[in-house]
């Protein structure tokens, strides 16, 4: 059985030092003496460890040696230091409840055939598939699920709140090249991998998304989203409301 001390937290954070404090603050309230790692590699200024130096000490502060070096980067960093046999990837907007149900959670995954096992973010965090269209020129994001048992949906994308084995996750990593717009990429490699990617739909963290001009400019840029794309030989995406947008 999982316990907590096996599982350590990994945060990727940039200009959003209170969101990155709440985040903190709401692991510690909710979890005896969480493990956490912070990377952040925001200007010296925006740092969460300058802003909040108190929360900051409940964890592994990791500064890179270059700001905005990007998601992938990042995660990588943030996971290469862990020392646990588990960890649990958050994105600094989130919120830990006591709706996570976190004991459920290690629960389903001991007793499941799962490699990633995702929460949900609210209403958002379905079970999610991509799936190939035009003759594989195009990735479609979209809900769905290959099988279930009770709430555990099997699928090929969940939401950036999910527990996994430290060593699948440094196995597969996050591509470095890519700043943003890395999510879809990342689980679509775990496709290509087989690994079994599923959604506990009964589990949450609240996603309150904190905004800011510096990390809108950071977070936008298209550029990131076709290297993806091309990557995977794909000309465009379709979004699961029925948009589409071209490398």
């Amino acid at each position: 059985m999982i316990k907590i001390p096996d599982i350590t937290f990994c945060i990727k954070t940039i200009h959003r030092p209170w969101s990155c404090h709440r985040l903190v603050e709401s692991l510690s309230k909710h979890i005896s003496y969480p493990k956490i790692i912070v990377v952040d590699d925001g200007r010296p200024v925006r740092r969460f460890l300058s802003k909040y130096p108190e929360t900051a000490s409940q964890c592994t502060v990791i500064h890179p040696e270059q700001t905005d070096v990007g998601v992938g980067i990042g995660r990588n960093i943030a996971v290469d230091a862990v020392k646990t046999d588990y960890m649990f990837l958050l994105d600094d907007d989130h919120v830990i409840t006591e709706n996570l149900n976190l004991d459920r959670l290690c629960d389903r995954f001991d007793k499941n055939d799962i490699d990633i096992l995702g929460v949900r973010q609210g209403s958002g965090g379905r079970p999610t598939m991509l799936s190939k269209l035009m003759n594989g020129q195009r990735i479609w994001i979209h809900r769905g699920e290959t099988r279930r048992n009770g709430y555990v949906a099997w699928c090929d994308m969940s939401s950036n709140a999910f527990l996994a084995r430290t060593k699948t996750i440094r196995a597969l990593r996050w591509d470095e090249a890519i700043k943003t717009f890395e999510h879809w990429e990342f689980f679509y490699r775990a496709k290509l991998a087989e690994l079994k990617v599923a959604v506990a739909g009964d589990c949450f963290v609240k996603h309150a998304h904190v905004e800011s001009e510096d990390y809108r400019r950071l977070r936008k840029r298209a550029k990131y989203r076709s290297m993806g794309l091309r990557k995977h030989g794909f000309h465009s995406m379709r979004f699961p409301g029925g948009g589409v947008v071209r490398a």
